[in-house]
């Protein structure tokens, strides 16, 4: 029961520790021109939606925890979710202009101006509106997997952890 508790903080220091060594190896800032290409990328790509997306999708994970393991509580913690994730809420509206800025600045520091705009191309065609109306099926699909082998995982550790010592 101890590791669940840490579950969520530990992908936190994950991730984090995932984004350490790339955080490290940033190249210098990119010229106006890679930034412009990089905004009408992030912008074909849907970036805002995408972000958008993965809000609804952590409301969502979040109500359904609560509700899993304090169903009494459920309601007030959905509702008091729901204004803290509302689009014009403080930290949701920084959180969307921190993406945003993120995705522009890393694909202009690892594009030329001319990569973005083929990039873009592709994104604006028929093949890539399909490429990214169905990325999000597969990206739900990992989540879920990942899920599954979080909650296993735990799940094997917990009853390791509880084993008598030999």
């Amino acid at each position: 029961m101890w590791l669940k508790a840490f579950s969520i903080p530990a992908a936190a220091l994950f991730l984090a520790g995932l984004a350490a060594p790339l955080a490290a190896q940033q190249p210098p800032p990119a010229d106006p021109a890679r930034i412009a290409a990089a905004q009408a990328l992030v912008s074909a790509m849907g970036g805002d939606m995408h972000a958008r997306a993965t809000i609804e999708g952590l409301k969502n994970a979040l109500a359904k925890h609560m509700q899993a393991r304090e169903p009494a509580k459920a309601i007030g913690f959905s509702a008091y979710l729901e204004k803290e994730l509302a689009p014009n809420n403080p930290r949701v509206t920084s959180y969307m202009g921190d993406v945003a800025r993120i995705a522009v600045e890393f694909y202009a520091q690892r594009f030329t101006a001319e990569e973005l705009n083929q990039i873009t191309a592709f994104q604006n065609s028929e093949a890539g509106r399909k490429f990214q109306a169905l990325t999000p099926e597969v990206g739900q699909a990992i989540a879920e997997r990942t899920m599954q082998f979080q909650a296993d995982l735990i799940r094997t550790v917990e009853q390791g952890a509880a084993a008598p010592k030999q």
